[in-house]
């Protein structure tokens, strides 16, 4: 006697599977030929000992689909795990790059600052050397004059204004004096605004001097900063590169794992034709058993009627069931 070659367990969800199978109108599955063959056996006609062979056959061919099917989901089991840690990778790659983009977008916002700084400072600077400029001219027109002692100027024009106070002059010689001293006075007043701009031209050369250092110190932050940008940017792509990347393998790999669960979904529908055929044919043979035993026991029944016969030609007297078996109410159950 053949026991069926399925562990509980997967009986059960095999059953379940046809079960849903039929209540949603599926089709039949596409079996293997040397498969179609086994199931499309018409065992009508068979005897017992051909029934045993093919019982054979299916146990075999079973072994065979069900290890054919254990690999499958190992692989499975092996390209969902390979895929999870693809998506771990991917992961801590998309949080590496938001970090990097986040950086990238304050050196940006910086620079932009830097180069406000820095457009402010040429203004500045251009102004300031206009100025300075003007003040050069206006020395220059003024030729040494700055050069001369205001101290002896003022000193000649308290003389004169003494003189002018204490002598008694003739007229001529009075409105001299006068036009002297208005000439002394301007000139005094040249002097020191010669002075003044020269201490304006210093102090604009000194602002130009700051400012140009101030630039310098601008333009090499500003293109440190552009620098930085343009590394940050490259990581950024190349991040991005290894998350298309690992993409492209995530979706291969969930391609590959539909496809053998596709398959593995297609030998669980042959193991369940091959057990629904083993069913079948385990059905026959317990009818073919009792069949046969009936016969012995037919046999056996008919030989002892046989020997109750010739008891009771002999006239030797008969028990209740030797004479329920010769008149055939004795019947086999």
């Amino acid at each position: 006697m053949y026991d069926d070659p399925r562990e509980g367990a997967e009986a059960n969800a095999s059953q379940a599977n046809t079960a849903n199978e039929v209540q949603q109108g599926a089709e039949k599955p596409q079996l293997l030929p040397d498969v179609q063959e086994l199931v499309n056996i018409d065992i009508s006609n068979k005897s017992e000992e051909e029934l045993y062979q093919i019982v054979d056959r299916i146990r075999d061919k079973i072994v065979q689909v069900k290890e054919q099917r254990t690999r499958l989901i190992e692989e499975v089991k092996s390209l969902r795990e390979k895929r999870r840690s693809l998506i771990d990778k991917k992961r801590e790659i998309v949080g590496q790059l938001l970090k990097l983009r986040e950086e990238r977008k304050g050196v940006l916002d910086e620079l932009a600052k830097v180069k406000e700084e820095l457009n402010n400072a040429i203004n500045e600077l251009k102004s300031k050397r206009e100025q300075l400029r003007e003040a050069r001219q206006l020395l220059e027109k003024e030729g040494n004059i700055a050069k001369l002692s205001l101290r002896k100027v003022l000193k000649r024009i308290e003389e004169l204004e003494w003189k002018q106070q204490t002598s008694v002059l003739p007229p001529q010689e009075e409105k001299r004096l006068v036009e002297e001293i208005e000439r002394l006075e301007q000139l005094a007043e040249r002097i020191r605004k010669a002075r003044h701009e020269e201490i304006s031209i210093m102090e604009l050369e000194a602002e130009v001097k700051g400012l140009r250092l101030k630039l310098n110190d601008l333009i090499n932050k500003r293109n440190e900063l552009r620098q930085k940008a343009v590394n940050l940017k490259s990581q950024v792509q190349s991040l991005s590169s290894q998350v298309d990347g690992i993409n492209k393998e995530i979706d291969s790999l969930k391609g590959l794992i539909d496809e053998k669960s596709k398959e593995i979904d297609s030998l669980s529908k042959v193991l369940d034709a091959l057990y629904t055929k083993y069913r079948e044919i385990m059905v026959r043979l317990k009818e073919l058993k009792v069949s046969r035993q009936r016969g012995i026991q037919l046999k056996v029944l008919e030989e002892r009627r046989k020997e109750i016969e010739e008891k009771a030609r002999r006239g030797e007297p008969l028990s209740i069931d030797e004479m329920r078996i010769l008149y055939g109410e004795f019947d086999i159950p």
